[in-house]
Order: C-alpha cells, then sequence, then structure tokens
C-alpha cells in the first residue's frame, strides 16, 4: 500500500488519509514508483522540498523508483488508483519554510520533457531527473532550474511540441516565484559556459 507524506517546513510527515491541499506538496511512495504531487498553490520552497524529499528516497532504493511530477488536476489514471478516492482541499496545511528561513538556498533542478507517451500538448508531463549530462537524450527537453534562470535544453532530435511544453512551464515557474528570473533556450552542443558547468559537459 503506498504511504503519503506531506511536506513541511522543510520536513515531511506521513499522513493516513489522501486528503490534499491546494496549498500543499505531498510525495506519494508506492515502492517502484514515487510521486510528487503539487497543489496549485504551493509555494516554490515546498516544490523544492518535495523533489529533495523524493530524491532521498529514491537514492536509498539504488533509483530503482521511477519518480515523476504530478500537478493538481492532471493526475494520471495510475496515480489516482494508487492513490484512491482523494479529497482536494482549499487551503495550506503545511507552513511555508520560507517564513522561517533568514537566507534562502534553492537546489538546480532538472526535468525531461517527453512527448511519446502522450497525444496533446496538456497530457505532457515534466520528470524530474538526476542532474547530470547522463540524463540528457538528444529526443526531449529538458528544464535545468536555478531558481535564477531557467534553461530550456532542446534536443537535436526533440519535437515541436516539447519546445513549446518546455517554454510553457519555464514561464510558469517565472510567474510564480518573485522578482524576474531568465529563460533561455539552449540547442544541444550549443551551452553556455554556465550551463556546461552546472551540467559537467
Amino acid at each position: 500500500m503506498a504511504k503519503i507524506y506531506l511536506v513541511k517546513e522543510g520536513d515531511y510527515e506521513e499522513i493516513m488519509q489522501p486528503v490534499f491541499s491546494t496549498g500543499d506538496t505531498y510525495v506519494v511512495d508506492a515502492g517502484d514508483r514515487i510521486w510528487i504531487w503539487l497543489g496549485e498553490k504551493t509555494t516554490v520552497d515546498e516544490k523544492f522540498a518535495g523533489a529533495f524529499i523524493s530524491d532521498l528516497i529514491d537514492k536509498q532504493r539504488k533509483g530503482k523508483p521511477r519518480v515523476e511530477t504530478v500537478h493538481q488536476g492532471s493526475e494520471p489514471l495510475e496515480f489516482r488508483k494508487t492513490v484512491g478516492p482523494m479529497r482536494i482541499v482549499d487551503q495550506d496545511l503545511a507552513k511555508s519554510i520560507l517564513k522561517k528561513m533568514e537566507k534562502k538556498t534553492h537546489p538546480v533542478v532538472m526535468y525531461r520533457i517527453s512527448g511519446e507517451e502522450f497525444e496533446t500538448l496538456d497530457d505532457i508531463q515534466f520528470v524530474q531527473v538526476p542532474l547530470s549530462k547522463a540524463s540528457l537524450d538528444s529526443e526531449d527537453v529538458f528544464l535545468i532550474d536555478t531558481h535564477d534562470t531557467v534553461y530550456i535544453w532542446q534536443g537535436k532530435k526533440s519535437s515541436v511540441r516539447e519546445k513549446v511544453v518546455g517554454g510553457r512551464i519555464a514561464r510558469k515557474f517565472d510567474a510564480e516565484r518573485v522578482g524576474v528570473q531568465k529563460e533561455v533556450f539552449v540547442e544541444e552542443g550549443e551551452e553556455p559556459d554556465k550551463l556546461k558547468k552546472i551540467l559537467g559537459l
């Protein structure tokens, strides 16, 4: 049976009922599958904490589980079957870690965008992958999110719709954050020095 964790103040606690709040992030651990569920009003720091926690679980199992990010309203069938009847409440159950931090730090996170398994733009999901050149694939688009800058890395064989979604997600990140974030489109083989350093190219 899957375990559901609420991300709370940079940590996580197990909850017994599938009640999800729009202002929070949850990690659903189904053993060979880990989902990071993001409420539509969840904060950026909670998203990062969710990604970090899921990565810890993944490493404990030597990378065997498949890790995916799920957005409120776009839950795949397998996720819904695993969680069971779920209730979404319009409130924030977890306090934002930002309120307790004097100095904010943001880990760099990379996501893969692949349109192979989906039929429409709205069906495409983005999945967190290890921040490494080994994760890059010429057939996909990747987002490298440094918080201040979101690089949209476009593989030579990636599709037009994957590139469109990459830009859409980058703009969504920008809209959710305070201040100005840069969106930088990068073609495979033309990576700027800063991105090369991040990926170890």
